[in-house]
């Protein structure tokens, strides 16, 4: 006994030291699970979603909000789910946004304020909304009892204070809006001048040189010439989000052979007991991959596979091809239509202005035309502009079709196969040809199987892109080129995006992309509908883009700003008419004019979309040259010729323009609120690091 206490004194050392360790442990892990910065220093992980304006936005905050969200609106859907994401992104930021905006106003909701959304005599729509379920209308006596008692029941008390935290977010919104709006006014002088501004028309004259006009070789671009333009324009590449562009390959989830035969075989076995149920919709619902249809169909809209084989009620047809795998479909009801549908082609002469004259042109297009050139006629004579480069081919026709009541019965007389007409309708007069008539009906049930692939076809597709992802490591173009692929290149992504051309499902592919930087190879990265693997070609982080990793769409500007320097030394100073100047230039450099260009407008006429001319244009007076202008496609000289100034407007008539332009401007406020805030608060979305 002496010994083994011995032995425990002897290790009373040791012990202690053991425990202090654990200690010391347990305080260390809870205070790197608990400090965010530590987490992100040490290990690059945290549990911040986003930080608005200084205020971090922490996983489970924005995930209780997303699973709030998923409560009210559940969904199965992928695509749908993408979309809850951002609206759930875009809800917080607005409640953000707001939240700042009104406390710097001292904006609030009074306790009292806030009861009489609920008891007043016209209460807030959302509140009669939640009171109005179902059969059950608003009453206010119901929900001051409500109210009165929630104190009592803690359930309903939680509900009411979510509703209430709700009410009090909107009522802020709202009043907020109100302010904005009612800052947007614009005194009806000012309106008057706006619209006399927005009309007033200019005629001028201009000397043009386009870009293109100027050969490459003349103006040679190095890289200093388009870093240059980079740092002159640099406010036009800023960026409010990193952005990183891939260069992807994929490959597809497809099914095998192997899945369609085993698809097809499945479908054959449910034949017979399709024939046999008696109840065809609930056994096709109980073994179709989609929604049934159960409604009663045109025989055109059949699909053709069952058009062509149906002779009977009760019948079963296929297995068929679909778009997505294999159907069989049960014949319920055949019936006879007393509206047939026609197939069908047609010549259209309009009425326009005279219609007795468009009748004796269709007439007399009537009487010479031969069957065998009616797609020729079509073509040169109809004015049926839907139709007429189609060789007149209508499809077919129903008792509802674009042409009104009388046409559809003008077809009812028409022989199949011969040309028919005139037939008048509301547009004009019709030459015809009935292809097909048809009054048949049926209604038939639809049994489809989807043709997916299989566990064995993933892991065969999985497996090669590993070997694409290995290969890739040495040259991406190779491996490519090795596993017959082509690469793809991606459009600059945001971490806000939820699709990549030709993926759906793409938030290991965006989580893993921001986390990279450029050349950065992936492994294989899975998608909803593929295997992808990935390199990084650019990365880019506020506040601007590299001029590097824009360099393909920096060079044709900053060559035609060189361009530009070119002409200048050409025609400056050269002449004082626009003719000497054109002299001066020589070959590639043009004379015209420009009618009417109205300062409201947006483009000039001849010209296209040039605001440089047309604001030039507009603060010039007549009849002398401008200096030269360096525009979107070419360089520009103006002489003004003429400019033509509306009426005055009577007072009346400001008060019309100030209403709507006070109301337009109200809009606009209201739109570019958060827009503005947005890049007051710098925001630093990181949800792509948590799929969402």
């Amino acid at each position: 006994m002496a010994g083994v206490i011995q032995k425990i004194r002897d290790k009373a050392g040791l012990a202690v030291i053991l425990i202090g360790a654990s200690l010391l442990i347990f305080i260390l892990t809870d205070l790197l699970q608990s400090n965010a910065f530590l987490q992100e220093t040490l290990w690059g992980r945290s549990d911040i979603v986003a930080r608005i304006g200084g205020e971090e936005v922490r996983y489970a905050d924005y995930n209780r909000l997303y699973e709030r969200a998923l409560r009210n609106q559940p969904t199965e859907d992928p695509l749908m789910e993408e979309q809850l994401k951002g609206a759930v992104w875009q809800q917080l930021l607005s409640d953000k946004l707001y939240a700042l905006e009104t406390q710097e106003a001292s904006i609030s909701v009074s306790n009292e304020e806030l009861y009489e959304m609920f008891v007043s005599d016209q209460p807030h729509p959302l509140v009669l909304q939640v009171f109005s379920q179902g059969e059950q209308v608003y009453d206010k006596q119901r929900v001051q009892q409500i109210l009165s008692q929630a104190p009592n029941n803690p359930e309903i008390a939680a509900q009411l204070r979510e509703f209430e935290d709700y009410l009090v977010q909107v009522r802020l919104k709202e009043k907020y809006d109100a302010l904005l709006k009612a800052s947007a006014y614009v005194a009806s002088p000012l309106a008057a001048y706006q619209n006399s501004l927005d009309n007033t028309s200019v005629s001028f004259s201009y000397l043009a040189v386009s870009y293109s006009a100027v050969a490459d070789s003349l103006v040679p671009i190095s890289d200093s010439d388009i870093k240059r333009y980079y740092e002159e324009h640099r406010e036009e590449y800023r960026i409010r989000e990193p952005e990183r562009t891939l260069r992807y390959a994929v490959i597809f989830k497809e099914p095998s052979r192997e899945d369609s035969q085993t698809t097809y075989q499945r479908v054959l076995e449910l034949r017979e007991p399709f024939q046999q149920a008696s109840d065809d919709s609930l056994f096709a619902a109980a073994n179709s991959d989609f929604p049934i249809e159960f409604s009663l169909k045109r025989w055109p809209d059949l699909p053709s596979e069952v058009r062509d084989s149906i002779r009977t009620v009760g019948q079963v047809i296929g297995p068929y091809p679909t778009q997505k795998g294999y159907a069989l479909a049960k014949v319920d009801t055949l019936l006879m239509d007393t509206l047939p549908v026609y197939r069908l082609r047609h010549i259209m002469i309009a009425k326009g202005l005279d219609s007795v004259k468009a009748r004796r042109r269709a007439d007399s297009l009537f009487r010479t035309l031969k069957p065998d050139k009616f797609a020729e006629a079509a073509n040169q004579f109809s004015e049926d502009w839907q139709t007429k480069f189609s060789s007149g081919e209508v499809g077919w026709y129903t008792a509802e079709g674009r042409f009104g009541k009388a046409f559809y019965e003008g077809l009812g007389k028409a022989p199949i196969g011969r040309l028919y007409g005139p037939i008048v309708s509301d547009q004009g007069y019709h030459i015809v040809e009935i292809q097909e008539k048809e009054a048949r009906r049926a209604r038939i049930v639809v049994l489809e199987k989807e043709i997916v692939p299989s566990t064995r076809t993933l892991s065969t597709l999985r497996q090669r892109a590993q070997q694409l992802a290995r290969d890739a490591q040495n040259s991406f173009d190779d491996a490519a080129q090795k596993a017959g692929i082509n690469l793809r290149i991606s459009p600059a992504l945001r971490p806000s995006n939820t699709a990549i051309p030709a993926l759906a499902g793409v938030k290991e592919v965006i989580q893993w992309a921001f986390s990279q930087k450029t050349g950065a190879i992936s492994g294989v990265l899975e998608t909803q509908n593929a295997f992808v693997v990935a390199q990084v070609l650019s990365d880019a982080e506020p506040p601007y883009r590299k001029w590097e990793a824009i360099r393909d769409q920096l060079e044709p500007k900053a060559r035609n700003a060189k361009k530009a320097t070119y002409i200048r030394q050409k025609v400056e100073g050269k002449g004082s008419s626009l003719e000497a100047l054109k002299e001066a230039y020589g070959t590639g450099a043009y004379i015209s004019r420009a009618e009417n260009a109205l300062y409201g407008g947006v483009a000039v006429p001849g010209i296209g979309i040039e605001p440089k001319v047309l604001g030039t244009a507009m603060g010039m007076p007549e009849n002398r040259l401008s200096s030269l202008i360096e525009g979107n496609n070419g360089v520009y000289i103006l002489q003004v010729s003429q400019k033509k100034l509306p009426e005055p407007a009577s007072e009346s008539t400001a008060r019309s323009y100030a209403a709507g332009q006070s109301s337009t401007q109200a809009s606009l406020l209201q739109n570019r609120f958060q827009e503005a805030q947005k890049e007051r608060l710098q925001i630093e979305d990181l949800r792509y690091r948590f799929g969402f």
